[in-house]
């Protein structure tokens, strides 16, 4: 039995400078993994490359074409080849004004800002790791796949930071937050939704902001404890500056600490049980403390606090059509 090498190699591997490497000379398309998504297509159509592809050199060699090398980068090649073909298709279309004539292309009105978008498209950033000792199928790949995943994991609290900037300047010039919405939706290539919904974090009380800027308080948690009120968003607080784990349960737990708390509250605006004096329909006092229990009352989404409402609505509109 061959023995195996370590997942790791002894000391970390070599990592080579950035080259730009023709796209036909890297795997087709249909011997990689992944699908580009809409956002990393137009990132890509407004910018180009930013990032380069990682490629692990085995064995002494370097093998572009070869999928097994590839550490990251599938989907960008995917959608730098997808992008090239938007724009051969773009020059083709140019390229029928001139068909039968003596007209040059780059004559024809737009084609040598399209060409220059085709010929943009031909390379992509690649850095070599070189592994000289490291096989095919050792299994350093796959790791290194897993490992710089993990390092550009997505990153809410920075995109939280820039989002809340850019609305606030285009705002300040002028716009409406849902123009605002858009255009930086439209500028970054994520979707409305997605910045709304990043935008969101911004209705955490200033305690768990910190919290979930510092990291200590998850994205997915962080989101749902957004649609909390006042009261239970400091219970939370509360709960997490005693040690408790920032889960999805906790958030629950807070919103119904703070909902019996805010119910044993109501009882204070009860009226005083027995007769005094005054005390008829008539009474302005009985009436203004029945009118805020029900504002009170209309607040809290539970289905037999929401009956006790409506009852007390209904008798404080018969008491007032008696006393007209």
């Amino acid at each position: 039995m061959t023995a195996q090498l370590p997942l790791l190699p002894p000391a970390p591997p070599t990592v080579g400078g950035v080259e730009q490497v023709a796209l036909d000379r890297l795997p087709p398309d249909d011997a990689m993994d992944g699908e580009p998504y809409a956002a990393l297509v137009e990132s890509l159509r407004r910018w180009g490359g930013l990032h380069p592809i990682l490629v692990r050199a085995v064995g002494g060699g370097l093998r572009y074409d070869d999928p097994k090398t590839m550490v990251n980068g599938r989907r960008r090649i995917k959608a730098m080849r997808r992008l090239r073909r938007e724009a051969k298709a773009d020059l083709d279309k140019l390229a029928l004004l001139s068909a039968g004539g003596d007209q040059n292309l780059m004559e024809i009105p737009g084609y040598p800002e399209a060409y220059a978008r085709y010929r943009g498209l031909q390379h992509v950033p690649v850095r070599v790791i070189s592994d000289p000792e490291g096989t095919l199928q050792d299994g350093r790949t796959e790791v290194l796949l897993v490992a710089t995943n993990a390092v550009a994991q997505d990153n809410p609290q920075a995109d939280f930071r820039a989002l809340t900037f850019l609305v606030a300047r285009l705002t300040a010039g002028g716009a409406t937050e849902a123009e605002a919405v858009k255009r930086v939706a439209s500028a970054t290539g994520l979707s409305v939704q997605t910045v709304k919904q990043r935008l969101r974090l911004a209705d955490l009380s200033p305690e768990l902001q910190d919290d979930f800027l510092a990291g200590r308080l998850g994205y997915a948690v962080a989101l749902h404890a957004s649609r909390l009120g006042p009261g239970a968003q400091a219970r939370l607080s509360g709960l997490l500056d005693a040690g408790e784990a920032a889960t999805l349960a906790l958030v629950k737990q807070a919103k119904r600490d703070a909902v019996a708390e805010h119910q044993a509250s109501l009882l204070d605006l009860l009226p005083v049980p027995g007769p005094e004096p005054g005390d008829d329909p008539g009474d302005p006092d009985l009436l203004t403390r029945a009118g805020l229990l029900h504002r009170e009352l209309v607040q809290i989404k539970i289905p037999v606090v929401q009956e006790a409402a409506h009852m007390i609505a209904a008798l404080l509109k018969r008491i007032e059509g008696e006393g007209e």
